[in-house]
């Protein structure tokens, strides 16, 4: 009796036991998951907080300087769609902005000091180290805080967004707007063209609206998809027109640029994909080596139809 109490006991003691484990395993989980429930919580109320500060530099013209900074400081705390939110609030403030610019740049007294210290490629801090006078300085200083560049045309000067700068959020910011602030950086750093003439290559024009053109594939309900509809439009133009002071058919025998001829029938001897932008340019192409290269109303029905001017 007493030997079938003692296995009882020891019974009872063991089952004791492992209950008392099954609960020290059980609360150490329980603790686990709320220490990262709780980061997590901790976290996201954060990520609200900066994003909700940023919000009153933003939506006030007067504040880019501190906006800028504040973003460059504090982006890579929030989500990629408040990233995002953030990224379009700050381009929105520079293009209300940019008129007031301009405006700054306009004064006669002002772009006669800058056709003394301009120098293209340069910063607006760097501007602004090149002259001695005051007033020039801090203006160069401010719209360089500001988040503008300067650029020039026709002998006049004005400062346009830098889009450069938005580089740095591509890490933070969704898919669409990564890839269009590459687009709109590419136009920041170098233009297409000045003086009513192109100043990039043929290939790099084709090049830039198969960019475009693949941005609106891409992303058909981007927030930023009829910006760069404009902007493939325009390159349409280059592509297919070219510019006044760089005509794609010479105005004395209306042959095609040479130029422009061998870049195009590169580009399209290296295609791997079909797109309507290669499309019509290859059926352009083929049109003008049965012409001989030179414009005639057979290519000018041809533009009508597949690139009419001033069609959106």
């Amino acid at each position: 009796m007493n030997k079938k109490l003692s296995i009882l006991t020891a019974a009872v003691a063991i089952v004791i036991g492992l209950n008392a484990g099954v609960d020290q395993v059980f609360a150490a989980a329980t603790t686990t998951e709320s220490k990262k429930l709780s980061t997590i919580t901790t976290r996201s109320s954060h990520a609200e907080a900066v994003y909700r500060a940023s919000l009153p530099l933003l939506n006030s013209v007067d504040q880019l300087p501190k906006a800028i900074s504040y973003l460059n400081n504090n982006i890579y705390a929030v989500s990629s769609y408040r990233a995002t939110i953030m990224t379009l609030k700050l381009e929105n403030a520079h293009k209300v902005v940019l008129s007031s610019w301009k405006s700054k740049f306009s004064s006669s007294d002002i772009q006669r000091k800058l056709t003394a210290v301009y120098k293209p490629g340069l910063s607006m801090t760097q501007l602004a180290e090149e002259t001695q006078d005051g007033k020039l300085r801090t203006l160069l200083e401010t719209a360089g805080e500001s988040g503008y560049t300067l650029e020039s045309t026709k002998g006049s000067f004005f400062p346009v967004i830098d889009y450069g700068a938005y580089r740095k959020y591509k890490l933070y910011v969704t898919d669409d707007i990564r890839d269009y602030i590459s687009i709109m950086a590419v136009e920041s750093d170098l233009p297409s063209a000045k003086d009513n003439g192109l100043i990039i290559a043929w290939t790099e024009v084709a090049s830039r609206a198969l960019s475009q053109e693949s941005f609106i594939k891409a992303y058909p309900r981007s927030n930023r998809v009829t910006a760069v509809k404009s902007l493939y439009q325009m390159y349409l133009v280059h592509t297919f027109y070219g510019l006044n002071n760089t005509p794609l058919f010479h105005y004395d025998n209306l042959e095609m640029d040479l130029e422009a001829q061998k870049a195009y029938s590169a580009l399209l001897s290296k295609r791997e994909d079909r797109t309507p932008f290669l499309d019509k340019l290859e059926g352009f192409m083929i049109l003008l080596k049965e012409n001989g290269y030179t414009l005639d109303d057979a290519i000018e029905q041809y533009l009508g139809k597949e690139v009419p001017q001033g069609i959106e």
